[in-house]
């Protein structure tokens, strides 16, 4: 029962965020693959239910978000997706910025979001695996010293 309450902490931590699902699964002393394997389906879930939530979750971003006093900023990241594309968008600013904020300025950006959602996904595991198992023997080197 103990290890089912933790394999749920990660889970639901990393629906928060891989930012927040990985340091608890390090925490409560999980295995690096359980951790980033929990902490990704967790960021998954919860970025797939932001995204099926529909036009109604766009409309309302855009009203608070896409207004004109923002355009500066709004233009900067335009200029940066123009420069690495979708694919960049997904993959690398998942693990930069979180799931949560790229899923938001690709909402807001793009207008066909199928082909972001997928590389924001693969963005999803592959940091968390990569995080995870980098940090696994830098903790373990730091737990060594003391």
């Amino acid at each position: 029962m103990e290890e089912l309450i933790k394999y749920i902490s990660v889970y639901l931590a990393g629906a928060a965020g891989i930012w927040k699902g990985i340091p608890v699964g390090i925490a409560l002393g999980l295995a690096p693959f359980y951790t980033a394997t929990l902490t990704s389906l967790g960021a998954i879930s919860s970025t797939l239910i932001i995204y099926f939530s529909g036009e109604s979750f766009r409309n309302w971003l855009l009203s608070k978000y896409g207004k004109e006093s923002k355009s500066n900023k709004r233009k900067k990241i335009s200029s940066w997706l123009e420069k690495y594309g979708v694919a960049g968008l997904g993959l690398v600013a998942t693990g930069l910025f979180g799931s949560f904020i790229t899923l938001m300025i690709g909402i807001l950006l793009i207008d066909n979001t199928r082909k972001f959602i997928i590389y924001l996904l693969i963005g999803i595991v592959i940091w968390s695996y990569g995080i995870t198992y980098l940090s696994d023997p830098v903790i373990a080197y730091i737990k060594g010293l003391f």
